[in-house]
């Protein structure tokens, strides 16, 4: 696969991994803790796969084929490592959401 369909692949994957993260957040905000779960695990799919992607294209330069750099390829992986950033960063918001959901039900904040 050459570079720039490896971007595109990229991106979107990166894309709707990201999109998925978000969703879970908005989901465990109102404690539906089933679909975050479920999304988290969609995210990662995306994510993984994503990754795999990238490691194919840095395995062919490793070969020596060496591929065209573009701003269309440092914007999928500029893409997927800010899904990689948000995952680890919304994963732990997540868990504080699940932390203060109890108190919130409470009325003690």
């Amino acid at each position: 696969m050459d570079a720039e369909k490896i971007s595109f692949l990229l991106i979107s994957l990166a894309g709707d991994s990201f999109s998925k993260l978000v969703e879970a957040l908005q989901e465990a905000k109102v404690g539906n803790k089933e679909r975050v779960a479920e999304l988290l695990v969609e995210s990662d799919a995306l994510m993984n796969e994503a990754h795999r992607a990238q490691t194919d294209l840095m395995v062919q330069e490793s070969r020596g084929e060496s591929c065209e750099m573009s701003v269309l390829l440092v914007h999928a992986q500029d893409t997927l490592m800010n899904t990689i950033l948000a995952s680890t960063l919304i994963q732990e918001m997540i868990e504080m959401y699940g932390l203060f959901r109890p108190i919130l039900e409470k009325g003690e904040i």
